[in-house]
């Protein structure tokens, strides 16, 4: 037990020292390649905290479990959207800017709605997993040059008047940031899981909460880490950025690998919340341009309806 409880304080206290080292290379990457914090939020931090449900996506695909490699991307966009945001707008209002409340939030939205309309015949196949690689690397391409554009100079006072870095320094930052951010989860969820089976706690319960949470604690410390340094949309960036990706990546990927069966629990249940999330948050941040404490508050309640929805339904 005292080994576990260790484990647990390591793994938060690395998740968020690495965090805070990732979010600084970040920016600091943006101003060197003269793109905007959102681009480098919506991509390089996104994709980056989304390695955790690769590997469990990817590694579940191998081992012929689509249960896992579908429920594990889902899961975590519904964590996300909900848990993530909700938190990190409860200890600081997120400011959203309208670059991606006109543009990458409705992509985040389209992807959802993409995945829920491909699982229909529940069935993802290779050439419909390959649309979606194919699809992510068009937004990648697109995301980049209105990167360029949208590039500006108008920072946060603190990031004017932070350290002048090199390009070597910010990247080795934003590497040793992403690589402690999946050691401090992996540490956080052993322990967790441990002490939730020594309390008689069932494998299942420990798989439907624990597990999926804790592929999503980089995001988690990223975000909140983020918009506590007044970075947002490096903290929004990173969600909405992560949220495509795990649809387009993580399902691309694993489904290129292995045709995934989907239940009907997931898509009856399921990937329509994640759709009901993912439309929740356009007029949440379109109101006053900011996902206030209040609307905290209701994605969070959001994600304990989804969680009391997901016990009480046959799985």
């Amino acid at each position: 037990m005292i080994t576990d409880i260790l484990a647990i304080v390591t793994g938060l206290v690395l998740l968020t020292l690495s965090a805070d080292w990732l979010v600084a290379g970040a920016v600091g990457l943006a101003r060197k390649i003269g793109v905007s914090p959102l681009f480098i939020g919506l991509t390089v931090v996104a994709f980056g905290t989304s390695m955790p449900e690769v590997v469990v996506s990817v590694q579940a695909s191998f081992e012929n479990n689509p249960g896992i490699a579908v429920g594990n991307a889902v899961g975590s966009n519904l964590f996300n959207a909900a848990f993530i945001l909700g938190i990190a707008a409860l200890i600081r209002p997120i400011a959203c800017s309208k670059a991606v409340i006109r543009r990458d939030v409705p992509v985040m939205i389209l992807t959802a709605a993409l995945a829920w309309w491909m699982a229909s015949d529940r069935l993802l196949s290779r050439p419909e997993a390959a649309t979606l690689l194919g699809i992510l690397a068009l937004y990648i391409a697109v995301s980049y040059w209105l990167g360029k554009q949208e590039a500006t100079p108008d920072l946060p006072d603190e990031v004017k008047t932070a350290e002048v870095t090199t390009l070597p320094k910010d990247l080795g930052r934003i590497l040793i940031g992403l690589v402690g951010l999946v050691g401090g989860s992996k540490l956080l969820l052993y322990g967790s899981v441990n002490i939730a089976k020594a309390y008689g706690v069932s494998d299942e319960v420990i798989g439907l909460t624990l597990i999926a949470a804790g592929t999503s604690l980089p995001e988690l410390a990223t975000s909140v880490v983020a918009s506590w340094k007044g970075q947002p949309e490096i903290a929004v960036g990173n969600v909405v950025g992560s949220n495509i990706f795990n649809v387009l990546g993580i399902l691309g990927l694993a489904g290129s690998l292995l045709p995934l069966q989907v239940s009907d629990h997931m898509f009856g249940i399921d990937i329509p919340v994640m759709v009901v999330i993912s439309l929740g948050c356009l007029p949440i941040m379109y109101t006053g341009l900011k996902i206030v404490r209040a609307e905290g508050a209701l994605l969070l309640a959001a994600y304990l309806g989804y969680m009391y929805i997901l016990f009480q339904s046959p799985t």
